[in-house]
């Protein structure tokens, strides 16, 4: 299997088996040829061991091999995204959190930091994937160049963060003020980097973050505006069906009896016309919408 295989079979199998495409990775670094090669080949050796393993320090010293390999090899710019591959690891463990991000722009600091935020968070630190997610957005807030990758990645690992606190069953109020935080954070960097199709679904974060906190007039008006993009953009049934959903649990939420039964059973057309391959990722917001001992 050539190492485009490898990092294809990869991608498609991390989820499902994440300790056997980290060890695929381990014994590959040497066939890494090319900078074309070694940036996606780093990725998702960051993405294995940080998110999906939390084994920072064998992601840390894989990629250690793999500059040393590329030794020469590499523009100064693909040298760069490696060592920020490194920084994101070597934060994410804790050891020595300064020294992690010591030498990197600002640009790479703030990448190295969501990536430490996203994988912190999918192992359960939420502690620390705050700390790490607050000090990442404080420094974009101070300026990004338009049109960087880094705006991105701040949308990708606010939404993820956001997420996840969502479903935190034991979450303390600072936590939920950091959901909040996270959640409009992603919808502030997706209008600068998205399509409608991200800055919806990062409308209907923030009404799912909302409601968690409490604040159900307030997801009204999120969930109302994922309905708005929704429909001002020809979306699909699937987009809309999600879109009706929040709308109306939200204001079944706000004592908005007679909206929400009209967004219900919007929802419910829109279902319908859901794809069958597509209806499982619907089915929570579906249980939820229709309530304890619904049909």
């Amino acid at each position: 299997m050539g190492l485009d295989e490898v990092l294809q079979a990869g991608w498609a199998d991390h989820g499902d088996a994440p300790q056997s495409v980290a060890d695929q990775l381990a014994a590959a670094v040497h066939r890494v040829g090319t900078s074309e090669q070694a940036i996606p080949f780093a990725r998702l050796l960051v993405h294995v061991y940080g998110e999906h393993l939390g084994q920072w320090h064998q992601g840390i010293e894989l990629l250690e091999k793999l500059v040393q390999h590329m030794a020469g090899g590499t523009t100064d710019s693909d040298g760069a995204t490696l060592q920020q591959g490194i920084a994101s690891l070597r934060y994410a463990s804790g050891d020595d959190v300064a020294a992690a991000l010591r030498g990197l722009t600002t640009t790479q600091r703030v990448s190295a930091l969501t990536v430490a935020a996203s994988a912190l968070a999918a192992q359960g630190n939420t502690t620390r994937a705050i700390e790490a997610f607050t000090n990442a957005l404080q420094s974009a807030n101070a300026g990004l160049p338009e049109g960087s990758p880094t705006i991105r990645s701040v949308a990708v690992a606010g939404n993820n963060l956001a997420s996840t606190l969502e479903g935190k069953a034991d979450r303390l109020p600072n936590e939920t003020q950091a959901m909040l935080v996270c959640a409009e954070a992603s919808l502030k960097y997706w209008k600068l980097a998205g399509t409608w199709l991200e800055v919806e679904r990062a409308e209907y974060r923030l009404a799912r973050s909302l409601l968690q906190a409490g604040r159900a007039r307030d997801a009204v008006g999120a969930a109302q505006r994922c309905v708005d993009l929704c429909l001002g953009s020809g979306a699909p049934a699937f987009e809309l069906f999600f879109g009706y959903a929040v709308l109306g649990i939200a204001q079944s939420a706000a004592d908005q009896a007679d909206a929400a039964l009209h967004s219900r059973t919007a929802a419910l057309v829109q279902w319908q016309a859901v794809p069958q391959a597509d209806r499982s990722w619907c089915q929570n917001d579906l249980d939820e919408l229709k309530g304890p001992g619904a049909a």
